[in-house]
């Protein structure tokens, strides 16, 4: 059954329940209302009778301008001793005692009667008799029927609106469904629900469906570039091995010939290894599962060792290597990857450095963070590129990194070490006069 059907009945089912109990009160209400509606009309006949007795001065009454019988109510004069003077009597109701001021209730041999004695002109008392249920009882059938005719009418009203108003309700969520399923069926992720602007809970549940499926869209795209982009990287030292394997066994009486080629084979093996490395790291990153081993060492120290190792590299280029900061700068995080992100940073500002340029390494506390920064007064990047350089695989002419693999993952794994470290990464630059990379970690107290 569908939740709309469920509303429906259980909307029908809430509305009958509801109907009865009104229905209910209305009937009970209205007979408690008719018989104070009794009550007044036979105080009322009382003191009309007990007006239109005439009192003479000689004690003498008269009672031709009373009016005996009203709207069902009786009236009967008696004198102060009980003596029956006049009027219309119910001889069932005869033996009860006078009682004067108030109303009381008998039952007699007709029923169930009303009984109000008031005093009079003269000393006479004037009775007046009303059955407690006149009226109540021709109103009460009335409404009997009204009720067993209007409730199946209000129940099957109730249904039909409950099932328009439902229908209506859910009409974004029949788009929805419809849109969810054309979607599955063609198996396009960049097709949305789209229902527009709304505020209630279906249009909110479209509009987050909406937002997971840009972000697949977006997670199916990366991963296919990544895939292309890993296999690309891949066939190239694939082939060149393949072909220098066969250029050796062609050659096995050639040794020289064998080793050149060997050489060639080791080479395309050390970059296939050096990528098959970094895509792991990538992956451990994407699983949560890079976790660096904390020790506690000198960051200052870490950054002269690694700039010293670039000393020959950038002599090529005729690049000034240079370090600034504080000495005794102590962090506590993984050293191995913070060895990776040096040498990445570096040999970035290294490759894509002029001739003759110059390289800064910074190494200071900053605001509670331990700041590595590298800057160069290279090529530096276009604005179009900034917002991309962290991607994998994605290369710019003045800007990418690793040269680690030379594949476009180096910026990547150092953004992932950042984030298991609890840091954050950022870069500044202007093309054509250089750029600076910054790679922060919490830093330890002093």
């Amino acid at each position: 059954m569908t939740i709309k059907n469920r509303i429906v009945i259980w909307y029908t089912i809430w509305m009958a329940v509801l109907a009865a109990i009104m229905l209910s009160v209305v009937l009970s209400g209205s007979g408690y209302i008719l018989q104070r509606e009794a009550r007044s009309e036979l105080e009322e006949n009382v003191q009309e009778a007990a007006e239109d007795i005439e009192f003479y001065r000689d004690g003498s009454i008269s009672l031709e301008e009373v009016e005996f019988f009203d709207d069902g109510v009786y009236i009967a004069v008696f004198d102060h001793d009980g003596s029956f003077l006049g009027g219309r009597n119910r001889e069932d109701l005869s033996g009860y005692p006078l009682s004067v001021g108030r109303i009381t209730e008998v039952d007699g041999a007709s029923g169930s009667w009303f009984i109000l004695d008031e005093e009079g002109p003269g000393g006479v008392i004037v009775r007046g008799m009303m059955r407690s249920s006149y009226g109540v009882g021709a109103y009460m059938g009335s409404m009997q029927l009204l009720v067993i005719i209007l409730l199946p009418v209000i129940l099957l009203l109730s249904a039909l609106c409950g099932y328009f108003i439902v229908r209506r309700s859910f009409k974004p969520a029949d788009r929805a469904i419809a849109a969810a399923d054309d979607i599955i069926g063609s198996n396009d992720l960049s097709k949305r629900i789209g229902l527009g602007d709304g505020s209630d809970e279906i249009h909110r549940m479209a509009s987050a469906f909406d937002g997971m499926l840009e972000r697949l869209e977006a997670a199916f795209a990366k991963e296919k570039q990544f895939t292309s982009d890993a296999s690309h990287e891949l066939r190239t030292p694939i082939s060149v091995i393949m072909a220098e394997s066969e250029y050796a066994l062609e050659h096995t009486d050639d040794c020289e010939r064998m080793a050149d080629a060997l050489s060639h084979i080791h080479r395309q093996a050390g970059k296939m290894s050096a990528l098959v490395s970094e895509l792991l790291s990538l992956a451990r990153a994407d699983k949560g599962t890079l976790k660096p081993s904390y020790e506690n060492f000198n960051l200052y120290e870490l950054g002269e060792m690694v700039l010293s190792t670039m000393k020959d590299r950038a002599a090529e280029k005729n690049i000034s290597l240079s370090m600034k900061g504080e000495r005794n700068l102590m962090v506590r995080a993984d050293q191995g990857m913070l060895t990776r992100v040096l040498i990445n940073y570096i040999s970035n500002a290294v490759q894509y450095g002029t001739e003759d340029g110059w390289v800064l390494l910074r190494i200071v506390r900053k605001n509670g963070w331990a700041e590595i920064s590298v800057e160069d007064n290279g090529k530096g990047i276009r604005a179009e590129d900034l917002g991309r350089i962290w991607d994998r695989f994605y290369q710019a002419d003045a800007s990418r990194s690793s040269q680690l693999s030379g594949a476009g993952l180096g910026l990547s794994i150092v953004k992932s070490i950042a984030a298991a470290h609890g840091g954050e990464v950022g870069v500044e630059s202007v093309y054509g006069e250089g750029s600076t990379f910054y790679f922060r970690i919490p830093a330890d107290e002093k």
